[in-house]
């Protein structure tokens, strides 16, 4: 938890300074890079460990990372406060927030079948009406839903699977 509020902290002041410069797309693009060498690349180990110099670890992100100087500066910070673990925290933290900001929600539809890309944008173009957001959706599939369709929109669930009117049929009937 302590973890997830110093990235939110960290997100925070990041947008900040993006929306300032007009760089919100480099920033995500940026936080995204520091996040895969601070915690999943090989490096991470020995970014993280304070057994090394702190000028060591700082020259091993001036030549790995090709970002502007204002992100290293970032990824520096991390690493000296012991939190590069946190990067990928603060990438995600920073999406949500930029998001929030732009209007854009995310969705994942679930189905019991696959379905194509013309159903998927009349989908995102429903939600997109109905929230008055951008929503741009990711598909997966679950055959157990026996039909129909699950979507999820941050902590908002429309369950429109077959399986879950068949479980509220049986409730019905038996009560």
């Amino acid at each position: 938890m302590a973890g997830e509020e110093a990235a939110n902290r960290y997100a925070q002041a990041v947008f900040a300074i993006a929306l300032q410069n007009g760089t919100v797309d480099r920033w995500r693009s940026d936080l995204n890079d520091i996040a895969a060498i601070l915690v999943e690349s090989d490096l991470a180990a020995l970014l993280a460990d304070d057994r090394v110099t702190a000028a060591r670890r700082y020259e091993i992100i001036d030549s790995v990372l090709d970002v502007p100087p204002v992100a290293r500066n970032l990824a520096k910070l991390l690493v000296q406060k012991g939190r590069s673990s946190a990067a990928r925290g603060v990438a995600e933290a920073f999406d949500a927030i930029a998001d929030a900001y732009a209007r854009i929600a995310k969705a994942e539809i679930t189905t019991a079948v696959p379905i194509d890309d013309n159903q998927r944008l009349a989908i995102e173009k429903q939600l997109s009406e109905r929230l008055q957001k951008t929503v741009t959706a990711t598909t997966a599939v679950d055959p157990s839903l026996v039909g129909g369709t699950i979507i999820r929109v941050g902590d908002q669930l429309i369950d429109g699977s077959v399986a879950t009117r068949l479980r509220l049929l049986r409730r019905e009937l038996t009560a």
